[in-house]
């Protein structure tokens, strides 16, 4: 009987194998900078059908020389069907390094640590200990405040740098956590950490965002000061990956006007963390043209702060605040934030303030357009209490100007059959 059973399994394997499909790739990455980078995103567009001949993809191996190096498949539009195949690369100044990548229609996707951390949840406000309730996105009427229904009020993403959370209302703000030590935390503070936890070797929130940006969430431009998003039919926020190498969240504003006379547009905001980052690439798309519409990015302009800006696209400061007006709750801390604006899209900086003496909302601002329907652009953040951070304005204002040669020159890949 068990050999028969043996027999049965066995044709039933071969059957589903006969349908399986197989592609091994040689993947060329080059470093085009003379400097060593590590944790260089590699992104593999899957739905190229003339280089991947429509293969439903349900597994991946990439290996460089002998050895297995993570990798992670991500499925965008949740239908299924993956979209991205990244890993991370280490590299040399100038080097060129190749990379085996196999991709299979059957299995799944391997299991490796992860480097990042996403969360977002359903507030649980009846139960004595709270388990709120994870889900993978929401979406409301443009009337409606999700902020305060959701934990903790957005999404969540962290690397071993950095953490962020996007607000769940018509600001839609970038709010930043601090480190101290290079690890993923937030899955135990929350963005809300205990007295006990803060003394030991955990970070906090130490940025006051306000009615502005935060750390470089998009909003429209009047002329004066930035347009967030009230004027929309509905709001999605949705945490499309979680890791385990990058974690991506997305919102959706549909029918937005800039301004009162606009022409409405739909638009679709992609923020993208990956692992060994502080910055976070944030990918725009827009239903149509918007050669027609204002836009705007910056950063929170901290009471007090220093600002920089290249007059070309980098702008950032540097300063000392708390995250709130409560000392009992909130510890001062000094923050250095940044945005940076790739040329084309970049039409200058300003700046705002609604000139409170208490806690104003206040922002130093990069003014954006694009003549179709895309933009993209970079943030990033720092604090005094990372162990591996920036001693003053002096040391995070240099780096930025690496950072800035870093982004606008990525590494170039090459595709090939092995």
């Amino acid at each position: 009987m068990k050999n028969y059973v043996c027999v049965i399994l066995t044709f039933l394997f071969s059957i589903l194998s006969a349908g399986a499909k197989e592609k091994t790739i040689v993947v060329t990455v080059t470093n085009t900078l003379d400097v060593e980078r590590r944790d260089v995103p590699v992104v593999i567009d899957l739905d190229d059908d003339d280089f991947f001949d429509d293969l439903d993809v349900s597994s991946a191996v990439v290996t460089v020389g002998e050895t297995e190096i993570p990798c992670q498949l991500d499925d965008f539009e949740d239908d299924g069907e993956y979209d991205e195949l990244i890993f991370l690369a280490d590299l040399k100044g100038r080097e060129v390094k190749k990379y085996s990548v196999t991709l299979s229609t059957i299995g799944e996707p391997r299991q490796y640590t992860s480097r990042v951390y996403g969360s977002f949840q359903i507030r649980d406000r009846a139960a004595k200990n709270q388990k709120h309730l994870p889900m993978r996105s929401l979406t409301v009427p443009g009337t409606s405040n999700s902020y305060q229904y959701v934990f903790p009020h957005g999404p969540l993403m962290e690397s071993e740098y950095v953490g962020f959370r996007i607000y769940c209302d018509h600001r839609q703000s970038v709010d930043y956590y601090g480190h101290r030590n290079k690890q993923l935390e937030l899955e135990e503070t929350k963005f809300y950490p205990t007295k006990e936890q803060k003394t030991t070797t955990y970070g906090d929130d130490v940025l006051y965002t306000g009615s502005t940006y935060g750390c470089g969430s998009m909003h429209g431009w009047n002329g004066t000061t930035s347009v967030m998003f009230d004027n929309a039919r509905s709001r999605t926020y949705t945490l499309v990956s979680r890791g385990p190498l990058r974690t991506v969240i997305e919102t959706v504003n549909k029918g937005w006007k800039v301004t009162d006379d606009a022409k409405a547009v739909d638009v679709r905001t992609r923020y993208i963390l990956y692992a060994g980052h502080r910055d976070v690439l944030v990918d725009v798309n827009f239903s149509r043209d918007v050669a027609d519409l204002h836009l705007s990015t910056g950063v929170t302009d901290i009471v007090g702060s220093k600002e920089f800006s290249d007059r070309n696209g980098l702008r950032a400061c540097w300063g000392t605040a708390m995250a709130g007006n409560n000392p009992k709750v909130y510890d001062e801390h000094t923050v250095g934030l940044a945005v940076c604006v790739p040329k084309k899209y970049y039409r200058g900086d300003s700046h705002f303030s609604d000139n409170k003496e208490t806690l104003p909302n206040q922002a130093y601002v990069a003014l954006l357009g694009t003549r179709d329907d895309h933009l993209h652009y970079w943030f990033s953040a720092t604090c005094d209490m990372e162990h591996f951070g920036y001693a003053d304005s002096s040391a995070w204002f240099s780096y930025l100007k690496e950072w800035k040669n870093d982004v606008l020159n990525p590494v170039k890949i090459t595709f090939g059959k092995k």
